[in-house]
């Protein structure tokens, strides 16, 4: 068999090993033929029929050009996932890894062995190997392409546009002028105006796929600094593949004339039109016969695969770059659901993990080390160093000036011109172009390929540093339950992924009460995974609606049932609520993201969530429902910039009908639209979560459907406990005494626990009342006297120790189960933050007692405790700001002189009541 291979401009002489047709000689006996070319030499190896049990007759499986390709594939990818495993702690972006395990087959490395080379990668087997490696790029760039989503250049802002533009041009210009003066020490083909040029774009743009892999690596997608650079990336590869349009047809000039320049342009306007006007009509046709919800037929998936390779071969044929063909026809496809995400679903796993490690390993093959030497440093490396550094500075400076004029933050703007000088996929592709038309040699290729490394090796380590996308929810503001005052709206974040979860989210809503005095504002986010798109998407629907007019969703025939779902919702209580509606599409490891964006926009009291566990589908049984969404809710509980509640629901509160403040007060004749009554119990342990959870359960206070039971949990002698939190856990609980102590809905206990068995077998004695909801806080500042020997057997950090054990199938209740965390402030100390309530605290407290004498002196015994939490506030005075504690002592200081007044008055109107009723006494005697 002949093949020919390149010889990566090596003179090489052809040999022949065994049989050759017109010279016949035997087995093994090496023979010299004449040089057909000293570019492709041609090498022949004997073709031999495999045997059975071959191993045992002197046989090796190296003898097959097959056996060889397979111990190929294996040893590309088991370095590559070696590399990747190894390099994992320096936070290293997976193509730094691949290419560093690419590099560990060529010759830099293991290929510099002759054994190595001769055994393990001959050059009848590289055949394969090549052809495989271009293969996956092209496949790469077609499934990025497919992703992106072409119309969001319209809608850039104008700064990402001047940014793109300033990021491209200043660089090539820069790049340019410093190729052009040292033209004269280049070699004579590196040094022609066009190779310089191709150089200088290739050093100069910044690629959309590139950016999008590593920022995908670093979990950086969903972040503002990544969604900035995406945008201004690919922004500037809209404007790249102009510019490579046109740089291609200077080449085609300068080797064959204007006239070939010519048929380059008409080849790439008839493909183009090809394109658009037929190919993306097919594509439309194949998203309008998928069923909604559903995935692309197998058949048309297998057809598109398969139309890669057909517009590599006419972007070839016509004198294209082959490699504009894949890119070209995944721009055309409708990215997302349906077609972009099957897509994504069928072949992505496919193409990075098997086709890629070839390409990597083809880029090893061609990169050698030993070819930096002296000899080649002033005529081509020395250029390429300098072009490579005035790139990387000029890039950065430029982007990094541009976003401080618009006025980006610094750690941002620095963070965006390091991105934006990531190397990857796309820039070894126009390298290996480079070297294909022979701009730049082995050498050059070399170390533009290490240039990739070393610069995308130091920089993500850099922008993990200077960078952190959780930063902004770091606030120092009270965003909680309990700091927002009853008669005014409270805003919440209501984040949902399935229909299912959504209703007994909604049923909870209702249980809360809003009324008119005291309304909901709810920012209803429906999580969708992101899929089939590269970019993540955060949708408005009111804005949405605003922009495209009537014309929605609905009238193409695509309804999302949760979008009306929230619309119902909206329309039975528009009274009390004001919902508004947003979709997200992320991966699910950033979700989290865009909940805590939304809830520190929109100034949010709580995030409710639903209960995330994992469990089989239904009608799949070997498969998981939403499997992933445990770490949406574990990041939204570590980086919340509120309070969370997550809401766990079973029993009868799935399907119960709640009435409503609107109901109850349109309702003509009340006592017919009354409702059975649902039994809800407060397991308040102390600390913040459970303050949060207790001013939760007083809004649900006013609701006439409930009644609610309040258990409080006290450590045998004052065992453990934390004298600051304690005299906090006092004020909360007295204060919400003496306002409901008039209701009879509302119930208040006490239990004495010398450990976490007796908390739990007190908690077990109360599931004999049937409870349909049992609400506490999920941890903070719990007592650990309390939950000794609990803690070792909590598994599930959602719902903490306690909400775990009410909501285990151990404990048999069919109750529902809400768990509240209270917000984690930015700030030095937490510990006045509680103090503060009780500013509102003791105005609500004057407000619910009675006017009767004994109301006036249970008011004074409150006052009294109100006096000790104040002498609380010194010892904490060490740990807050002086400025702040102050503010907070002197307002707590104003409350106490207040109800001294109130107590001097009610003393001196008793005073003068009795001398009244004794002077009227004597008189009537006399």
């Amino acid at each position: 068999m002949v093949r020919y291979f390149p010889s990566n401009g090596q003179t090489v002489l052809p040999i022949h090993l065994g049989f050759w047709p017109d010279n016949p000689a035997s087995p093994g006996d090496l023979i010299i033929t004449q040089a057909f070319s000293a570019k492709l030499p041609v090498v022949c190896r004997h073709v031999h029929s495999k045997q059975p049990f071959g191993l045992f007759r002197g046989e090796t499986a190296m003898n097959y050009a097959f056996s060889t390709f397979l111990l190929e594939t294996v040893i590309v990818i088991f370095f590559i996932k070696a590399t990747c495993f190894i390099l994992r702690p320096l936070r290293q972006p997976r193509i730094v890894c691949e290419i560093i395990g690419g590099m560990m087959i060529g010759p830099s490395m293991l290929g510099g062995s002759r054994n190595f080379s001769y055994y393990v990668f001959p050059p009848i087997s590289n055949y394969i190997f090549t052809n495989l490696g271009l293969m996956g790029f092209f496949y790469f760039f077609f499934l990025t392409a497919a992703k992106t989503d072409v119309a969001a250049i319209a809608k850039s802002p104008k700064k990402h546009k001047y940014i793109a533009a300033i990021s491209v041009l200043v660089p090539m210009v820069c790049v340019g002028a410093t190729g052009m003066a040292m033209r004269h020490q280049m070699d004579k083909t590196m040094g022609k105006p066009s190779s310089v040029g191709g150089i200088a774009f290739a050093l100069a743009f910044s690629s959309f796929p590139v950016i999008y892999t590593i920022l995908r690596d670093m979990n950086l997608l969903n972040s503002e600094v990544g969604k900035f650079a995406m945008s201004v990336a690919l922004l500037g590869d809209m404007g790249a593949i102009l510019v490579l349009v046109f740089f291609e047809a200077v080449v085609q000039a300068n080797v064959a004339g204007a006239k070939a320049a010519v048929f380059y342009i008409v080849s790439v306007v008839i493909f183009s039109a090809f394109m658009i006007l037929v190919v993306k009509r097919a594509f439309e046709w194949v998203v309008d016969q998928t069923p909604q919800g559903k995935l692309v037929d197998q058949n048309y998936i297998v057809m598109i695969l398969m139309g890669v390779l057909v517009a590599c071969f006419l972007t070839d044929m016509l004198g294209l770059l082959i490699g504009t063909g894949p890119i070209w026809l995944g721009l055309i496809i409708p990215h997302g659901p349906p077609l972009g995400s099957t897509l994504a679903i069928r072949s992505e796993t496919f193409i990075h993990e098997f086709l890629m490690p070839f390409s990597f390993g083809l880029v090893g093959l061609y990169t050698d080390v030993h070819f930096l030497s002296a000899d080649a440093w002033d005529n081509q490396l020395a250029p390429l160093v300098y072009m490579t550094t005035v790139s990387f500075i000029t890039k950065f400076i430029s982007v990094a000036a541009a976003a401080a004029f618009f006025k980006v933050p610094t750690r941002d703007s620095l963070t965006l011109g390091l991105i934006m000088n990531l190397r990857g996929q796309l820039d070894i592709m126009l390298y290996l172009l480079c070297f294909r038309k022979h701009v730049v040699s082995l050498p050059g290729f070399t170390l533009l390929v290490l240039h990739t490394v070393v610069i995308t090796g130091v920089s993500t380590p850099i922008i993990s540093f200077l960078y952190d996308p959780n930063r902004p929810y770091r606030i120092s503001k009270h965003r909680t339950i309990q700091h927002t005052p009853p008669s005014t709206e409270m805003g919440l974040v209501l984040a949902v992924s399935n229909q299912e979860a959504l209703s007994g989210l909604i049923t909870f809503l209702d249980f809360a009460y809003p009324t008119t005095s005291s309304p909901f504002a709810i920012y209803a986010i429906q999580l969708m995974e992101l899929m089939g798109r590269a970019s993540p998407v955060f949708v408005d629907h009111k804005l949405q609606k605003e922009e495209e007019g009537k014309e929605g969703e609905e009238e193409k025939g695509r309804v999302d049932q949760m979008q009306s779902a929230f619309k119902l919702y909206q329309k039975k209580r528009e009274e009390c609520v004001t919902l508004r509606a947003y979709t997200a599409h992320a991966p699910k490891r950033l979700m989290y993201q865009d909940i805590c964006e939304l809830a520190l926009a929109k100034k949010t009291a709580f995030i409710l969530l639903p209960y995330q566990r994992e469990r089989l589908e239904d009608n799949a049984p070997t498969e998981l429902v939403d499997p992933g969404m445990l770490s949406v809710n574990a990041d939204v509980l570590a980086y919340t910039p509120c309070s969370v509640c997550i809401y766990y629901g079973k029993g009868r509160l799935r399907n119960a009908k709640v009435r409503s403040s609107v109901d109850q007060q349109h309702s003509v004749q009340p006592s017919r639209v009354r409702q059975e009554t649902y039994r809800f119990v407060v397991l308040f342990l102390g600390g913040a979560d459970n303050r949060e959870a207790l001013h939760l359960a007083d809004r649900m206070t006013a609701n006439p459907d409930i009644t609610l039971t309040i258990v409080r949990f006290l450590s045998f002698n004052h065992e453990g406990e934390d004298v600051r939190e304690k005299k906090l856990d006092d004020g909360v609980v007295t204060w919400f005494w003496v306002k409901n102590e008039s209701n009879d809905r509302v119930s208040y206990k006490e239990v004495v626990v010398k450990n976490g068995a007796e908390t739990l077998a007190a908690i077990q004695a109360m599931n004999v009342n049937d409870y349909d909801l049992w609400i506490t806080g999920r941890g903070e500042g719990i007592n650990t006297k309390i939950l000794e020997g609990l803690d070792a057997w909590s598994e599930d950090h959602q719902l903490g120790v306690i909400g775990e054990t009410v909501a285990g199938s151990i404990f048999a209740s069919e109750g529902s189960v809400l768990v509240v965390q209270q917000q984690v402030r930015n700030q030095k100390g937490d510990a006045y933050i509680e103090l503060f309530s009780l500013q509102a605290g003791a105005g609500k407290l004057e407000a619910a007692s009675s006017k009767v004498f004994d109301g006036n002196k249970s008011r004074i015994l409150r006052m009294e405790e109100l006096k000790e939490t104040i002498k609380t506030t010194e010892e904490a005075k060490k740990d807050v700001a002086i400025i702040d504690y102050e503010w907070i002592k002197n307002n707590n200081l104003s409350e106490v002189e207040m109800l001294d007044g109130e107590k001097r008055a009610v003393f001196m109107s008793t005073i003068m009541g009795f001398v009244v009723d004794h002077a009227r006494y004597y008189s009537s005697i006399h």
